[in-house]
C-alpha cells in the first residue's frame, strides 16, 4: 500500500528542509554589488512601513539607508513604486539588507524563470530557447543586477494570461495586483483589460482584481493608517517635474521646450483615450493576448516616466513572436531576418549601458521592437491566411 508518509517522501522532505536552512544561512557577498541598487529604496521604504514610519519622508528614508544598508552617496534613493510592492518586501524586511538583497535576487531569477516557462507553454521548441532569449534580454539583466521590483509587473501579466486561459478568472483578477506595483509599465494594459472584463462580464476577475487591491489596503492601514497621503507624495514627487525617460516624452523633455514637457506629460491620456477607442471598435474580434502585446508596446513607447530596465515587460511581446516563430508562423527567411534585427538591438542596448548613456537614448528599443512585432504579426496572419484558403 501507497503510504503518503512513506520513508522515501520523508527523506526527500528532510533534503529540502536541508537545502532551505543552509540557504537561510550561508554566508553571502555580493560581487559590485550585483542586485543592491535599486533595491535599496525599496526595503528601506518597507522597513519603514512595517515599523510604522512615514515611508515617503526623505529624513526617513536617508537615515535607513545611510544606518543598515551602508549608503554613502551624497543623495537619498527613493522608492519610486506603489504601496503594493512594500506589502510584497515586508518578509524582507526581517532580515538584514545584505542577506535581504541577496535573497530578493534569487527571488527574481526565479521570477523570470517561472513566468517564462508559464509564458512559453504553447511554444514548440525546447524550453532553454525562450529561457536563454530572457536572461540575455539586455533589460533583464539590467532589472536583475540592480535589484529592480518590475519583474513582479511581468509576473502579474503573464500570471492573468496562465489563469485566464485555465478559466480561473478570480485568481487572473488577483495577478492584475502585481501590475500595480508599477503601473506606467501596464499604462494602457490594465485599464484595457479591466475595461475588457467589465464588458465580457468577467466578474470573478473584476472582483479577484478588487478585493485583493481591498486587502492590500487594509492591512496598509493596519501598519501605517497616514499610508495615502504619503503614496500620494510619492506620485506628487515623481510627477512634479519632467524626466528624460527612454519613451516618446522623455524625448520631448530633452528638447528642452517647456510645452513639449507638457505635451510629453499627458500624451498618455490621449493615448488612453485613442486606446479605448480603438478598443471598443475591435472588440468583437480582439484576441486577448494581441490587446496586451500592443497595450505593452504602445505604453512603453508614451509612458511619461520609465527607466530602460522597465523594457523587461516588452519580453510578453517578444516571446510572442518567439512562439510564432517556432510553431512554423512564419517563413524562414522572416525568421532569419527577426533574430538578426533582434540580436543587434540587444547587443547596440548592452553596449549603451557600457557607455552609461542618458536613459532617453534607450528610447529607439520599443521602437524597433514594436516594428518587428507588426511585421511578424503581419507574416503570421498572411501565412494563416493562405493555409486557410488551401484547406478551403
Amino acid at each position: 500500500m501507497n503510504l503518503w508518509i512513506s520513508p522515501k517522501r520523508i527523506i526527500g522532505i528532510a533534503l529540502w528542509i536541508f537545502c532551505a536552512v543552509y540557504f537561510l544561512t550561508v554566508p553571502i557577498s555580493f560581487p559590485d554589488n550585483i542586485g543592491v541598487g535599486d533595491f535599496r529604496p525599496y526595503w528601506s521604504s518597507s522597513f519603514l512601513l512595517r515599523h510604522g514610519q512615514d515611508f515617503s519622508n526623505p529624513t526617513n528614508m536617508d537615515f535607513i539607508e545611510r544606518t543598515l544598508t551602508g549608503w554613502d552617496e551624497p543623495f537619498t534613493m527613493y522608492a519610486w513604486f506603489a504601496p503594493t510592492g512594500n506589502l510584497v518586501l515586508l518578509p524582507y524586511t526581517l532580515f538584514s539588507f545584505e542577506r535581504a538583497a541577496f535573497y530578493w535576487l534569487i527571488t527574481n531569477i526565479f521570477v523570470v524563470f517561472l513566468s517564462v516557462i508559464l509564458l512559453c507553454n504553447n511554444a514548440k521548441t525546447g524550453v532553454w530557447i525562450p529561457l536563454f532569449v530572457a536572461f540575455a534580454f539586455s533589460a533583464t539583466l539590467h532589472s536583475l543586477v540592480l535589484g529592480q521590483i518590475n519583474t513582479l509587473v511581468f509576473l502579474g501579466i503573464v500570471l492573468f494570461l496562465f489563469f485566464s486561459a485555465s478559466g480561473n478568472d478570480f485568481a487572473a483578477g488577483t495577478s492584475l495586483a502585481l501590475t500595480t506595483i508599477k503601473v506606467h509599465l501596464v499604462i494602457l494594459t490594465l485599464p484595457l483589460l479591466i475595461i475588457d472584463a467589465a464588458w465580457r462580464k468577467k466578474w470573478y476577475v473584476l472582483v479577484g482584481f478588487l478585493s485583493t487591491i481591498t486587502a492590500c489596503a487594509f492591512i496598509l492601514f493596519l501598519l501605517y493608517p497616514p499610508w495615502l497621503n504619503s503614496f500620494l507624495w510619492v506620485i506628487t514627487s515623481g510627477m512634479s517635474g519632467f524626466r528624460e525617460a527612454p519613451t516618446i516624452p522623455g524625448l520631448l523633455v530633452h528638447a528642452g521646450n517647456y510645452e513639449f514637457g507638457i505635451l510629453g506629460k499627458w500624451l498618455w491620456v490621449v493615448s488612453l483615450i485613442l486606446a479605448i477607442t480603438a478598443w471598443w471598435g475591435l472588440k468583437n474580434k480582439l484576441n486577448q493576448r494581441i490587446l496586451i502585446d500592443f497595450s505593452i508596446l504602445v505604453g512603453i513607447l508614451i509612458s511619461p516616466i520609465g527607466w530602460s530596465y522597465d523594457h523587461i515587460i516588452l519580453l510578453i511581446p517578444l516571446l510572442h513572436v518567439l512562439e510564432w516563430m517556432s510553431n512554423g508562423s512564419l517563413a524562414k527567411k522572416d525568421v532569419i531576418a527577426i533574430i538578426a534585427v533582434l540580436i543587434v538591438v540587444n547587443l547596440v542596448a548592452l553596449y549603451e549601458r557600457t557607455r552609461s548613456v542618458s536613459e532617453v537614448w534607450f528610447f529607439w528599443v520599443p521602437i524597433i521592437i514594436l516594428t518587428t512585432y507588426l511585421f511578424a504579426w503581419k507574416q503570421k496572419r498572411s501565412t494563416d491566411l493562405n493555409s486557410l484558403l488551401k484547406t478551403a
